[in-house]
């Protein structure tokens, strides 16, 4: 691994100075600054107080120069890294190749990752730096003595399986067809049936197949299409993918067949308005909050969308 070196402001380079010296030769003072520079970063804004000394005391910094591969899919991991700057794409591939590997979504700064350090399970992803970086990073004996005395605080703050997900009034759970979908997903779900009836309804119609009729559904290699068109935040077809799964895990999108997994096929989804026959025409004046909306609505996917699609991934044989 190459690091970067690169010029830091007096009061910045007080704090890496401190958090460069090994755990135990840190002093008290030592701690006091790193921790006050932490409480600022966005990763760590939640931690009780208590765990975030803690990781002042384990903690190491990185600066990695851009195109560093940090660990790739398949590797068991060894630490547990936050983006303190700079920002990394998580790369998935679905063969064993590396080549092949698309980048779904990039992490920035305040993001953390790395959990599966817990459990020893393989990465799911390569992580490459996008630019020059900074990390902070904890190895896995001292992240699995935090988790085991601040499980309590951890659980909340971690990615599925270890943490929890936001599923409306039931946040224990991770989100399902049979859960009612949360509100921002109910929202997000109505937001783009509105803009595909206005800018492409011949996209949401009633399909033949096998001599069945499938009343007002859509097509997965359309919606996938049709989403990498609207908006600059996705970047490949998979992670378009991971956009719609997350409808689909909230039965917000329905596969007709309840299929649990969206596939870029020509397969028949149907938006949940339009499970009733006298589904409802948008207004006027939905189109024009759809117009505002659309790009938060896909903004918000993107960021949530490659756990549904790791997820996806994860319930395969």
């Amino acid at each position: 691994m190459v690091a970067a070196h690169a010029a830091h402001s007096p009061s910045s380079a007080e704090w890496i100075a401190c958090l460069d010296k090994r755990p135990l030769e840190r002093s008290s003072e030592d701690v006091d600054i790193i921790f006050t520079r932490l409480k600022e970063v966005k990763a760590f804004e939640k931690f009780h107080p208590n765990l975030l000394h803690q990781i002042c005391l384990c903690g190491y910094y990185e600066n990695l120069e851009k195109g560093i591969t940090l660990f790739r899919q398949g590797d068991i991991g060894t630490n547990w890294y936050a983006v303190l700057a700079g920002s990394l794409d998580v790369k998935v591939s679905e063969t064993s190749s590396h080549q092949d590997a698309v980048t779904i979504c990039t992490l920035g700064i305040g993001t953390a990752f790395g959990e599966s350090i817990l459990d020893n399970t393989p990465r799911h992803a390569t992580i490459v730096t996008r630019e020059s970086s900074e990390l902070l990073r904890i190895e896995q004996d001292d992240f699995k003595t935090l988790w085991e005395k601040y499980r309590q605080y951890m659980a909340g703050l971690l990615a599925p399986p270890y943490g929890v997900m936001e599923t409306g009034s039931n946040n224990d759970r991770i989100p399902d067809k049979e859960n009612v979908p949360s509100e921002k997903i109910l929202r997000a779900g109505k937001i783009l049936r509105i803009a595909i009836l206005s800018r492409a309804p011949h996209m949401i119609r009633d399909r033949k197949y096998h001599l069945k009729t499938y009343r007002q559904c859509c097509v997965g290699t359309e919606l996938v299409d049709w989403m990498v068109q609207q908006t600059s935040c996705v970047h490949s077809r998979t992670q378009a993918v991971g956009m719609w799964q997350v409808l689909l895990e909230d039965g917000v999108l329905n596969h007709v067949d309840q299929e649990r997994h969206f596939q870029d096929k020509y397969l028949f989804y149907r938006f949940l308005d339009d499970e009733h026959e006298d589904a409802p025409l948008p207004t006027e004046e939905e189109k024009k909050e759809c117009d505002e909306e659309l790009q938060d609505t896909m903004l918000l996917l993107s960021q949530m969308g490659p756990d549904a699609h790791m997820r996806m991934i994860l319930r395969k044989p």
